[in-house]
């Protein structure tokens, strides 16, 4: 396997280290997890296909950990599973020098993802290209203390603002023209991770950005093997 291709899978749901505790899930050929933050304001759901790997249902508690493990290895690496009467107990990767045994948690101290139900119709959408992605990054890099986002209606589009508030405050807004917008009033959300998301994904060079008014967003980027899905909830200011 491919330690880049496998180091991106990570870079997908840990999001600069804002979730390190996982279910990995394989059934041979796809290699899949869904995932949560602490703050519970982010849902994903991550796919790679197309991969050659024993089946397992394993936990991965410190994501971190493996990356830094996995950063020792030569680029192309075998994924093997250490079992213990049938059941999986480490992942063993390996070059043609060095090896690597990282240890897996009990999938019972993975903080459950719940499925979402009752998904809210997706009335207001934007089109995400790279020049907005590196826009908002540095945008939020120029404001790295700012916690929230908000997407406020304007004419022809939208305004994405990073810091925004009732009253005088640093922001930075970035505009963005669409010809679906249903939105009335501004929707905050996380900026910390609707950065990392963005930054994880900026290979992609388009995808759309679906906000409901009911407060929810929601995000897919497609490149090469990999499919990953984002759902952000909107936070009170």
């Amino acid at each position: 396997m491919n330690k880049i291709t496998l180091d991106t899978f990570i870079q997908k749901y840990n999001l600069g280290g804002n979730v390190n505790s996982v279910k990995w899930e394989s059934d041979g050929s796809t290699l899949s997890t869904r995932f949560i933050s602490p703050d519970k304001s982010l849902l994903g759901q991550l796919t790679l296909a197309k991969q050659t790997l024993p089946e397992f249902e394993v936990g991965v508690y410190d994501t971190p950990l493996l990356s830094k493990m996995l950063g020792t290895l030569a680029d192309k690496v075998d994924f093997t599973l250490t079992e213990v009467d049938n059941t999986p107990v480490a992942f063993h990767l390996t070059d043609s020098v060095i090896s690597a045994d990282y240890v897996l948690a009990a999938t019972g101290v993975i903080p459950d993802v719940p499925e979402l139900k009752n998904e809210p119709e997706y009335k207001t959408l934007v089109n995400i290209d790279s020049q907005f992605i590196n826009s908002f990054i540095r945008g939020k890099g120029a404001l790295a203390d700012v916690e929230t986002f908000a997407i406020t209606p304007v004419d022809g589009g939208l305004e994405f603002t990073i810091g925004y508030s009732d009253i005088n405050s640093n922001r930075i807004s970035i505009k963005v023209q669409s010809g679906a917008v249903s939105l009335t009033e501004p929707v905050v959300f996380n900026a910390n991770l609707f950065k990392e998301v963005l930054n994880a994904n900026k290979e992609c060079s388009k995808a759309t950005l679906q906000i409901s008014d009911k407060g929810l967003a929601h995000i897919e980027f497609n490149v090469d093997d990999f499919n990953v899905k984002y759902w952000l909830v909107s936070q009170q200011v």
